[in-house]
C-alpha cells in the first residue's frame, strides 16, 4: 500500500492519483475519440455519444459486479489475507470471461432499443456502426475491471495506472490512422474510431494479468496456485457486487434515457447537449476516480477494523476532489467560448453563435453540479468500500426512476421545455442524490456490515 496512514493527506493522494490519471487516460482517448469525429463528420459525432451510452449501460451491470472484486481485495488485503486477495482476483476473471457471451448477445436488444430512439436515419445507421463493434468487444472493459481490481485493491495503483494510459495511448494512435485514413489505413470514419476502441480496451487487462501471474507478485500472492474457481468466493461477489452494478446500470440507463430524449430536441439544443457532455467527461471522469479511490481507501480501513480512519478518509478525499473541481468550474464560467470552439464542426447544422448562447448556459450549470456530483460520488465510494451496496441501488433507483426521468420527460413532452431548464432540473437531482448519501454515511449504519464473514479478530495488515 503506501506508507502514509490511508487517512492522511498524502495517503489518499498516493492512492487516489494514480486512479485520477488512469481515469483521465480514458477521458482522453473518450475525448480524443469525439475530437476526432468532429473533424471528420459531425453527424458521426453526435452519433457516437448515444451508441456509445446505451453500449455501456449493457455492459454495467456485469462491470460493476466484476468490478466489486476490489473491494474484496481491498478488505483482505486490510485484513492481512494475501489468499483472499489472489483468489478475488481469479474470480473477478472467470465472471469476466462467463460474461463475454452474454453481452456479446445484448447486440440483438440493443439494436432494437436504437430502432425506437427517433433519431435521423442518417445518425441511426451510424449508431449501429458504433453500437455493434463495441458490444462485441464489451468483454474487454470487463477484462481490464477484473484485473486492475488485484492492483486498485491493495493500493498499487501506480501499475493499473501505466496500463490503462498505454491502452490509451494505442487507442489514440489508431483512432487517427483509422478515423482518417493514415499509414496505409482506409478511411472508415466512426466505424474506426469503434474498432480502435475494440482493440485497445483488451491492452490494460492484459498487461496487468501478466504482471500478477509472473515474477515477484505471484510468489508473494501465489496468484498461480489459486488460480481456481471458488463458487463460495463468487456467490460473496455477486452478493454485493451485483447490486454495485445494478447501481451503476440505474446512473447510465438514466442519462441514456435522457440522451435519448436530448436527441429529440432542435438541433441547437441537441449539439450543445453532446458537446458539453464532452466537456463534462474531462471533469467528471477524474471525480469518479476519487469515488473509486474512497471505495478501496474505506475498504481497507474496515479490513484493519478502524471505522474511524474510514470517516476521516472520506471527509479528506471530498475535500481533496473539491480542490480539483473547483478551478476547472471557474474556467467554465470564464471561457465558455473556448469549449465551444473545440467542438465545433464546420458541417454542423447550426451556427457557432446560435450553439454558444445554449452552451453558455449549460457550463454554467455543469460549474455548479460539479460540486454536488463531488459529494455523491465520495460517500457513494465509501458506502460502497463498507458494502452498502444494497442502499445505494435503491435510491438510485428511486431518485432516477421516480425523480429525473418522469420529470425530463414531463419537462419535454408537457411544458416543452428546452435543454437548459431541463438540465437545471438535472443539477437539482444530482444535489439531491449527494444530499442522500451524505446523510446515509453519517448515519454510521455500514459500520455493522461483515462483507468478508469474519467475527474473529482482524490479523495484523500485510507488511510492504
Amino acid at each position: 500500500m503506501s506508507k502514509y496512514a490511508p487517512d492522511s493527506y498524502r495517503g489518499i493522494i498516493s492512492i487516489s492519483l494514480p486512479i485520477i490519471a488512469g481515469m483521465a487516460g480514458r477521458t482522453i482517448m473518450m475525448f480524443c475519440d469525439r475530437l476526432f469525429l468532429a473533424r471528420h463528420s459531425q453527424l458521426e459525432l453526435q452519433a457516437a455519444l448515444p451508441a456509445g451510452l446505451l453500449s455501456f449501460t449493457f455492459l454495467c451491470i456485469l462491470f460493476g459486479t466484476v468490478s466489486y472484486s476490489s473491494t474484496f481485495v481491498s478488505q483482505y488485503f486490510g485484513a492481512g489475507d494475501r489468499k483472499g486477495c489472489s483468489r478475488s482476483l481469479a474470480q473477478g476473471l472467470f465472471l469476466a470471461m462467463f460474461s463475454a457471451p452474454i453481452l456479446a448477445a445484448m447486440t440483438i436488444p440493443g439494436s432494437m432499443l436504437l430502432n425506437l430512439s427517433g433519431h435521423a436515419p442518417e445518425v441511426l445507421a451510424l449508431e449501429h456502426i458504433y453500437f455493434r463493434i463495441l458490444m462485441l468487444s464489451a468483454a474487454g472493459p470487463l477484462f481490464t475491471a477484473a484485473a486492475s481490481s488485484f492492483w486498485n485493491g491493495r493500493g498499487k495503483t501506480v501499475p493499473a495506472m501505466l496500463a490503462v494510459l498505454a491502452g490509451s495511448g494505442v487507442n489514440i494512435i489508431l483512432d487517427y490512422v483509422m478515423i482518417f485514413g493514415k499509414l496505409g489505413f482506409p478511411e472508415m470514419g466512426i466505424e474506426g474510431a469503434a474498432i480502435a476502441t475494440a482493440i485497445s480496451s483488451f491492452i490494460p487487462g492484459t498487461i496487468l494479468t501478466i504482471a500478477a501471474y509472473t515474477g515477484r507478485t505471484a510468489r508473494s500472492y501465489r496468484t498461480r496456485e489459486n488460480f481456481r474457481f471458488s463458487w463460495a468466493l463468487t456467490k460473496k461477489i455477486i452478493r454485493y457486487g451485483f447490486p454495485a452494478g445494478l447501481q451503476l446500470f440505474m446512473d447510465v440507463t438514466c442519462f441514456t434515457a435522457f440522451i435519448f430524449i436530448a436527441g429529440r430536441l432542435g438541433v441547437v439544443d441537441f449539439t450543445a447537449n453532446n458537446l458539453v457532455f464532452s466537456v463534462n467527461n474531462l471533469v467528471f471522469n477524474p471525480l469518479l476516480g476519487f469515488g473509486f479511490a474512497t471505495t478501496v481507501i474505506v475498504g481497507r480501513c474496515i479490513g484493519m477494523g478502524n471505522t474511524d480512519m474510514a470517516i476521516r478518509a472520506t471527509r479528506r478525499t471530498l475535500l481533496l476532489s473539491l480542490w480539483y473541481f473547483v478551478p476547472l468550474a471557474v474556467t467554465f464560467i470564464l471561457f465558455p467560448h473556448f469549449y465551444t470552439r473545440l467542438f465545433f464542426s464546420p458541417d454542423s447544422a447550426c451556427t457557432i453563435e446560435e450553439l454558444y448562447s445554449v452552451t453558455r448556459s449549460l457550463l454554467l450549470i455543469v460549474a455548479a453540479w460539479g460540486v454536488f456530483d463531488a459529494v455523491n460520488l465520495v460517500y457513494s465510494g465509501a458506502l460502497r468500500g463498507a458494502g452498502d451496496t444494497k442502499f445505494v441501488v435503491w435510491v438510485s433507483a428511486l431518485l432516477g426512476w421516480l425523480l429525473w426521468i418522469p420529470g425530463t420527460i414531463y419537462l419535454y413532452s408537457v411544458r416543452n421545455s428546452g435543454i437548459v431548464d431541463i438540465w437545471l432540473f438535472t443539477s437539482f437531482y444530482v444535489c439531491i442524490f449527494g444530499l442522500v448519501f451524505f446523510l446515509r454515511f453519517r448515519t454510521g449504519k455500514w459500520k455493522k456490515i461483515d462483507l468478508l464473514g469474519r467475527q474473529q479478530e482482524i490479523p495484523t495488515p500485510v507488511e510492504q
